[in-house]
């Protein structure tokens, strides 16, 4: 699954399990139970581990903004709403429950529209994003270009991050890794090494920062698309680098209280206590509401307050494809900096995780669409979900 792991690459092997009952210890609660990783294998507990992640891996805390925004709402039904997927018509509703849908929110011109929980899942559950916590990280980055932190898209990794000198990341542009362009040998899927063996390193609370200053080159930067892990969380690396704290601080410092983000959150990392370094690819634990949030921000052009968090254009820059191989050409999705592009995009882009963790955010027409959920082994297509997504837009466009 792009933007993700999938089910059948998560089931390591016993062997794994020797390894995790080793990790790092110390006195954060809750402590730590790798057993439920493995639960991650059977879709009936997957809304259990997403809604419990803290369990698996330590996790630093983010603080509810001392100015949250406010969201009011106008909200009618969701499931009755129609769309139609190759000749077949259905409902939200028939969608919501083959996907395992964990809840849905819709934004129309600030104002929630939709709402809708299931499994027990409500408004004030952290629910874990998995990769699409992605997309808060080039936020971030165009936070610290801002604010000079960063000088340029264009320098390399290794200018804010020196751990990476001398490996295949020093030298590749920061522009490059967010477009998913490292050129570093590394799969999500098929090809060795792949996340799989990131995710085996990872429970045995290895530093990500590590498993990535290890990998070798592949080909030349900026030269094709290949969707990578580690190259989400160089960037998180090199922010940690620019501002000499560590992520979570970051986070919430510039992004989490300025922005308005409405609850408390925590982000996953690979070992107890200070020490610990946060996964810059994923791993995000918010509410629904804080989801959404995000994608008003882009629909706000990225201002609060009337003030701009991020350079002129950020938001156009990252939500559309720089080059000719990012786009979706005749696949479903095609891709921009850390955000997904659908097929026939109109000013539309996604943040996406796995398991079918969506933010659809419709620049053009001023609506968001966010999504939290547990999907099973045989999920709707990529091309069913970008019609879902667009029949949610249209009825709220026609509200």
């Amino acid at each position: 699954m792009k933007g993700g792991l999938s089910a059948k690459r998560i089931i390591l092997g016993a062997s794994v399990a020797a390894v995790l009952a080793a990790g790092p210890a110390g006195a954060e609660e809750p402590a730590n139970d790798p057993s439920l990783w493995f639960k991650v294998a059977q879709p009936a507990q997957r809304t259990e581990v997403f809604t419990h992640y803290d369990r698996i891996f330590p996790v630093d805390r983010l603080a509810p903004s001392s100015t949250p925004r406010a969201y009011s709402r106008d909200v009618r039904a969701l499931e009755p709403v129609a769309y139609a997927f190759e000749g077949r018509q259905a409902t939200v509703g028939d969608y919501m429950r083959r996907a395992n849908v964990n809840g849905i929110m819709a934004l129309k011109d600030g104002v929630v529209v939709f709402e809708s929980y299931r499994n027990g899942v409500g408004p004030d559950t952290q629910h874990s994003l998995w990769s699409a916590s992605k997309s808060y990280t080039v936020t971030l980055l165009g936070i610290a270009l801002k604010e000079g932190a960063i000088k340029s898209l264009d320098d390399p990794v290794e200018a804010y991050a020196p751990q990476f000198k001398g490996t295949a990341y020093g030298p590749v542009s920061l522009r490059h890794v967010a477009m998913m362009s490292s050129g570093v040998q590394f799969f999500h899927a098929k090809g060795t090494p792949n996340r799989s063996d990131m995710y085996i390193a990872l429970l045995g609370g290895r530093n990500l920062d590590d498993f990535a200053a290890s990998l070798g080159p592949r080909v030349e930067p900026g030269s094709d698309f290949n969707y990578l892990a580690t190259d989400t969380h160089v960037l998180s690396a090199a922010l940690r680098g620019a501002y000499g704290k560590r992520y979570v601080d970051i986070v919430q410092e510039k992004l989490w209280t300025p922005a308005g983000f409405s609850s408390a959150a925590s982000w996953s990392k690979h070992a107890k206590g200070d020490a610990g370094v946060s996964f810059g690819h994923c791993c995000l634990q918010t509410t629904l509401q804080d989801f959404a949030h995000l994608g008003q921000l882009y629909i706000d052009d990225l201002k609060v307050g009337g003030e701009s968090l991020t350079p002129a254009g950020w938001a156009d820059l990252v939500t559309h494809p720089s080059a000719p191989f990012q786009e979706p050409g005749d696949k479903p999705r095609g891709y921009a900096m850390q955000f997904w592009v659908p097929a026939g995009y109109q000013d539309e882009a996604m943040a996406l995780g796995a398991f079918g963790q969506i933010l659809w955010v419709d620049r053009k027409r001023g609506i968001v669409v966010a999504q939290i959920a547990a999907n099973d082994d045989t999920p709707p297509s990529q091309a069913e979900e970008n019609a879902v997504f667009r029949a949610i837009a249209d009825a709220a466009a026609a509200r």
